[in-house]
């Protein structure tokens, strides 16, 4: 009995053993729970922040929310250390490497199928009439972008000419490659460019964008300032009456067409500053008592070049040059003198030469878009007078307020 009962209590115990033994084993620790809990944590943050990377990295994205991508790369950043972690701080270099490789593959991805534009120089054509931009591309190693390109263009802050344009990277030179744009500037002149209004091109592709400020010197075409002078061509002797000791024989007539200038001390009255690149038209008359004397032809200026209709000499060469050495427009005649250093028109080929007070008026017109056809008039006023003692007298020529 006493045999059996010990006996009893052993195999008792022995199974109560295996028991805790099995709990003990099948159970899991504390350790390998958070272990667990944090890959699960750090698996789902991966996924999480190469998702949203691929969101924010986006060229379209970045422009308007460049810190957006503090975001994945946060992430990312959470995920390694739940990674680590739940892999018993092992591992290291395994995780910060898959880490990196998954946040770097959208930007892997486009350098591959993706490029960005850069607009790095623009050129005016030689007949003034259209701006060329040089595109070039960065990235993309299967890019070669081509096929439309979204085109505007803002005027002192506003949009005023926008439109879509066939465009291709179809060029190289010792840069690179390149592709050309080439806008018409009658399209979108509004009025001239200066240090506070700019014109602003802007080029969209896909998902890359860029800008340029267009050279102000490209685009001042707009007339807002005439002066005009008649300079008188002063003979003598023979040239004269017998009883004259000099007289008025003729008039070189000049313009100055362009922008307003500042005074300074050593020239109050300073001359228009040119527009090279301007194209307008230009009447000179000079009357009396409001029968013309002298009716120039019609003088038509284009992209600095200069020409009327010389009637056989009678008004000089007929062609000239605005805007290389400033704003002067010389209205030639038919004879030269040095003494002013220009063709002069003589006095006996006027149609009226009688003494008196002349009006010498200029005026210059534009078509749109560089003017509405407004003229801007500018107008002097001589006196053609003679002073003598009765016996000899004297001609002179002497620029007045009015008539």
């Amino acid at each position: 009995m006493s045999d059996g009962g010990l006996l009893a209590k052993a195999m008792k115990q022995q199974s109560g053993d295996t028991e805790l033994v099995a709990e003990a084993v099948a159970a899991p620790s504390k350790s390998e729970s958070r272990f667990n809990q944090n890959l699960k944590i750090g698996l789902g943050l991966t996924i999480l922040s190469a998702v949203s990377m691929w969101i924010f990295s986006s060229p379209s994205i970045q422009s308007d929310f460049a810190f957006a991508i503090i975001l994945p790369i946060g992430m990312g950043g959470a995920a390694w250390w739940f990674l680590w972690n739940g892999l018993g701080r092992k591992h290291t270099e395994v995780v910060t490497v898959v880490i990196l490789l998954l946040l770097a593959s959208p930007f892997a991805a486009m350098s591959l199928s993706s490029s960005s534009i850069t607009i790095t120089d623009s050129q005016l054509s030689d007949d003034a009439t259209m701006i060329s931009l040089t595109i070039r591309e960065s990235g993309g190693l299967f890019g070669g972008a081509s096929g439309d390109a979204d085109v505007s263009i803002s005027y002192d802050g506003d949009e005023v000419w926008s439109s879509s344009i066939a465009f291709s990277i179809n060029r190289e030179d010792g840069y690179g490659e390149y592709g050309i744009l080439s806008l018409t500037i009658a399209d979108f002149y509004a009025g001239n460019a200066d240090e506070d209004a700019n014109y602003v091109a802007s080029v969209n592709y896909g998902d890359s964008s860029d800008s340029i400020t267009l050279s102000a010197d490209f685009l001042k075409r707009t007339v807002e300032e005439v002066t005009n002078v008649a300079l008188p061509v002063m003979g003598s002797g023979g040239d004269c009456e017998v009883n004259q000791d000099n007289c008025v024989i003729g008039v070189g007539l000049k313009a100055w067409v362009g922008l307003p200038r500042l005074p300074t001390a050593d020239d109050p009255t300073p001359p228009p500053a040119p527009l090279p690149h301007a194209d307008f038209e230009l009447t000179a008359t000079l009357s009396k008592d409001g029968v013309s004397a002298i009716e120039y032809p019609t003088v038509t200026v284009n992209n600095g070049d200069v020409s009327w209709d010389s009637d056989s000499g009678t008004y000089g060469g007929g062609v000239g040059v605005y805007g290389d050495f400033g704003s002067e427009i010389i209205l030639e005649g038919s004879v030269e003198d040095l003494s002013i250093n220009m063709l002069y028109i003589p006095r006996d080929d006027w149609s009226e030469n009688d003494l008196g007070c002349y009006e010498f008026t200029v005026s210059v017109t534009q078509s749109p878009p560089w003017g509405d056809r407004t003229a801007h008039v500018s107008t002097t006023y001589y006196e053609l007078s003679e002073d003598g003692d009765g016996e000899t007298s004297s001609e002179s020529w002497t620029e007045t307020d009015s008539c």
